[in-house]
């Protein structure tokens, strides 16, 4: 399974793609206040790894993947229509 056609229900998440990239957006700018970009979270191994944890409690879906919930986000910002 390619990521980028990914269906977050697959991982346990009662939501379809864009309502989880919206909320994995929107999550990240509430950690990080806007401080921090999905850019520099990437170049912090550690803090993206707590970050990708605190997604997973947040959704109450401990199956998604560390690389899903990023992309997700790096694809919303490469492509902000989507």
């Amino acid at each position: 399974m390619g990521r980028a056609s990914f269906d977050p229900r697959d991982f346990g998440v009662d939501m379809d793609k864009p309502a989880f990239t919206d909320r994995m957006v929107d999550f990240l700018s509430g950690q990080y206040r806007g401080q921090w970009t999905i850019d520099e979270l990437l170049l912090h191994p550690r803090e993206a790894l707590m970050f990708c944890d605190d997604a997973r409690r947040m959704l109450q879906a401990y199956d998604v993947p560390d690389d899903v919930i990023l992309r997700a986000i790096l694809q919303r910002r490469k492509n902000p229509g989507d």
